[in-house]
């Protein structure tokens, strides 16, 4: 039994058939999960959108005459609902290929089965993937249709004329870069001291200047402590300096909660947290032998090539084809912002934090011809290693590709590469990843250019 039918959950059960177990794969709403439906796939298609609005806006720099662009919000929203439905019914169609049972309804662990709609599927081993969802604000009346989260904004049927978003993490930038380029007037309010608390301070602070460029306003430190009034054009929202904020609409995006809490998974002995994850050992497995667990749902980084991962560890040691634990030391993690942000591993200021003695090599966009030939020269590629050692420790980009680059830099650490041995390695040109051996020959000293 696989209980979810997100990326964990799509995987566990696609990968157990392969093994020959008899699999029935249970989704409450639709398979793909929301990193399908609501989350990874949606939200890049239209940030694709506007990612090609601002170069048309440009297109004089390239030489050619374009009228001016008119938006078509609708069609936009078709677009994206067209993608994710073909990827969806691929899904669908790979259940039915691999003989997978997909049964469609909310299942609660009893004994040794799940419950659907009282229909009980006994199982040997359960895998459990149900994933997280959008988490709200106790003193904000969630359902006023003025109040979005990251769910109800891709349903929208008009381009807003003004937002406020309530979080600058991850989500609340990604929407923020997508509605800005719009012409919706964006506010986020970000309640520590700086945005996107998982990366490094000095790409948090260039991110923040290039969000900037795009007329957002960016208030940290600061918070919405409440809304002062409820209207049918948007809100009025009072915040924690006293000071108010209109807006046609409000985005809370301050993170998601498991869906592991409250589906039996106490009774069969499961420790889950009080945030609501389940509790699972470095092999996956909870404390029932026969249950394991997987992706968003077991806490850690919300990814869903982890989830994807970590669902592929779990099946093979649940049906004894092997026993290894999780490793997570080399995940990359994407941001699709303008400018996109990619990491993997450790960044500087974490590497230090560690008590490591850090060598960085860096790189930036502004120097690379194939960057400038596409009208994206905003960015830098910086390594980092251990001084002593030279071995990598990790990395920041930050420009355009930067989802891509990253992940020659996690091969690299995976294999056990030193600063040096990334710099030998001979890079096309001209290409946007050279600037990765051009990072790696400035950190050694031995930059042509840069050095």
């Amino acid at each position: 039994m696989v209980l979810g039918g997100g990326p964990a959950g799509d995987v566990a059960a696609f990968r157990a058939a392969q093994l020959g177990a008899e699999v029935t794969m249970v989704e409450r709403a639709q398979v793909g999960g929301t990193c399908l439906n609501w989350g990874c796939i949606p939200t890049k298609a239209l940030l694709a959108t506007a990612d090609l609005l601002r170069k048309v806006r440009r297109a004089d720099e390239f030489g050619l005459e374009v009228p001016e662009v008119s938006i078509n919000f609708p069609r936009m929203m078709q677009r994206k609902d067209e993608i994710v439905t073909g990827l969806r019914t691929g899904v669908e169609s790979v259940a039915k290929r691999k003989g997978v049972n997909v049964v469609y309804g909310q299942g609660e662990v009893d004994g040794d089965a799940v419950v659907v709609d009282g229909q009980s599927y006994p199982f040997d081993v359960l895998i459990v993937c149900v994933g997280t969802e959008p988490d709200g604000l106790p003193m904000l009346d969630m359902d006023h249709p003025a109040i979005l989260t990251s769910n109800e904004i891709l349903t929208l049927d008009r381009v807003p004329e003004s937002m406020l978003v309530v979080g600058g993490g991850v989500i609340g930038c990604e929407f923020a870069s997508l509605f800005a380029p719009l012409g919706t007037e964006v506010t986020v309010v970000e309640i520590l001291p700086r945005l996107l608390a998982g990366i490094d301070n000095r790409t948090a602070s260039q991110f923040q200047r290039e969000l900037e460029k795009e007329d957002v306003t960016i208030l940290l430190d600061q918070s919405v402590d409440s809304i002062g009034e409820y209207r049918d054009d948007g809100v009025v929202a009072k915040l924690g300096d006293g000071s108010t904020i209109e807006a046609e609409k409000l985005l809370v995006s301050i993170g998601r909660r498991s869906q592991a809490a409250n589906i039996g998974l106490e009774e069969v002995g499961v420790e889950v947290t009080e945030r609501g994850h389940m509790v699972v050992d470095e092999y996956l497995r909870s404390a029932n032998p026969k249950i394991w667990g997987a992706g968003d749902c077991i806490g850690g980084m919300q990814l869903a090539h982890l989830a994807e991962a970590e669902a592929h560890r779990a099946i093979e040691n649940a049906l004894g084809q092997i026993q290894l634990p999780m490793d997570r030391t080399v995940v990359p993690s994407c941001i699709y912002t303008h400018p996109e942000i990619a990491t993997v591993g450790l960044h500087a200021d974490a590497a230090k934090e560690a008590g490591h003695e850090v060598k960085i090599g860096q790189a930036r966009y502004g120097g690379n011809g194939k960057a400038l030939g596409e009208g994206d020269s905003n960015g830098f590629v910086q390594l980092v290693a251990d001084a002593e050692t030279d071995l990598l420790l990790g990395a920041t980009i930050m420009g355009v590709h930067a989802v891509e680059l990253i992940q020659e830099i996690g091969v690299a650490m995976s294999d056990g590469l030193s600063m040096s041995d990334l710099g030998h390695v001979i890079h096309a040109h001209p290409t946007v990843s050279e600037l990765v051996m051009h990072a790696a020959h400035q950190g050694e000293g031995v930059a042509p250019y840069l050095s």
